[in-house]
């Protein structure tokens, strides 16, 4: 039963449900995951009415115990192996702090679903529903500091790498020039997966002077966007887009589906899938030696930190990457992640 609505009478999730209707399907699908575990840690079935009655009830101190909680869940596998026993690095775990070596949620994982529950606790609380104050409120609980800690920055490619990536497809089967567009899109265009996958065939459009442009739909943002393309990913989306067209699709059907059968010979009618776009670009980075720690959002950082080594503006990158801010593009600048220009690497004591 649906989360939300498994209980509608209640108004604490009739007004959480109206919050998450307001969000994107990628944005809501997360904050649901959160409010989920968060009913875990209460002990309590989420959406029911002895959940409605925890939420209500929780005060900062609940707040700051959750974060606890979290610390001890296990996470994402960290990217440096140790030959230490997880139970030993659990023992040693308690009298440090995390450095992101760690088996359990990075900071910055738990400080995200303290935020989430943060916005979510404004919205009960102007519901009138009897809370008074935000338990996740960051003065009085504040959350762990996001940037320490951290197991899995987003990795740039190197850029001679890009074009092996881009090569590496075998382009004699549907498959490959399949993953050959989305590969062109990820370093062509800075899409996300979740944008890729969402791609219509009517949604390759042309400008009225033959540019090759993306019409998105629903993105991270909430709103329907338009993204210029350069030429070389222009004529490789043509050539793919022959190929549906061969299949028989129409211009409202998904331009990336995904195959069936153990040779994946038989093309099917649904989108591939978020996960098959993670798992297709790290196969390619292996194939050219581009390491096993790079993710379709490594492209996007790619994209990102290449137009702005090229000289163009922050302001006009930020238009490309559609971020809110020109802050966000900073973050997605590798290049500030280098040490190649530090002048640290000329430091030297010798006197002669």
């Amino acid at each position: 039963m649906d989360l939300i609505t498994s209980n509608s009478s209640s108004p604490v999730w009739l007004h959480l449900g109206a919050f998450l209707a307001s969000k994107s399907p990628k944005t809501k699908e997360t904050y649901i995951g959160i409010l989920k575990e968060f009913c875990l840690y209460l002990n309590v079935e989420p959406g029911s009415s002895a959940s409605s009655k925890a939420l209500l009830k929780i005060t900062h101190l609940h707040a700051i115990a959750f974060q606890e909680w979290l610390k001890k869940r296990p996470g994402i596998n960290p990217r440096l192996k140790s030959s230490t026993s997880k139970a030993l690095q659990k023992e040693r775990f308690k009298a440090r702090k995390k450095d992101g070596t760690e088996n359990t949620q990075s900071n910055a994982t738990i400080w995200k679903k303290c935020a989430a529950l943060r916005r979510m606790y404004r919205v009960l609380v102007s519901a009138g529903l009897g809370i008074k104050e935000n338990p996740f409120d960051s003065d009085r609980a504040p959350p762990p500091p996001k940037d320490a800690g951290r197991k899995r920055p987003t990795e740039m490619v190197d850029f001679a790498l890009v074009q092996e990536i881009l090569a590496s497809p075998d382009v004699t089967t549907e498959v490959g020039r399949r993953d050959r567009a989305i590969l062109s899109l990820l370093f062509g265009a800075g899409l996300r997966r979740s944008e890729v996958a969402n791609l219509r065939i009517g949604d390759v459009r042309r400008s009225q002077s033959g540019n090759t442009y993306l019409y998105l739909r629903s993105t991270k943002a909430k709103k329907d966007s338009e993204q210029a393309i350069p030429e070389w990913a222009g004529l490789v989306l043509k050539d793919w887009i022959k190929d549906r067209k061969k299949q028989g699709a129409l211009d409202g059907d998904y331009l990336f589906i995904s195959y069936l059968g153990k040779d994946r010979s038989r093309p099917s009618d649904e989108p591939i899938s978020h996960t098959a776009i993670w798992r297709l670009f790290k196969r390619y980075c292996l194939l050219v030696g581009a390491g096993s720690t790079k993710s379709p959002h490594s492209a996007r950082a790619t994209a990102i930190t290449k137009l702005l080594t090229d000289g163009i503006p922050h302001r006009l990158v930020q238009a490309f990457s559609r971020h809110a801010s020109i802050q966000m593009v900073e973050v997605y600048d590798k290049r500030r992640l280098t040490v190649e220009d530090n002048p640290g690497l000329k430091l030297d004591w010798k006197t002669t």
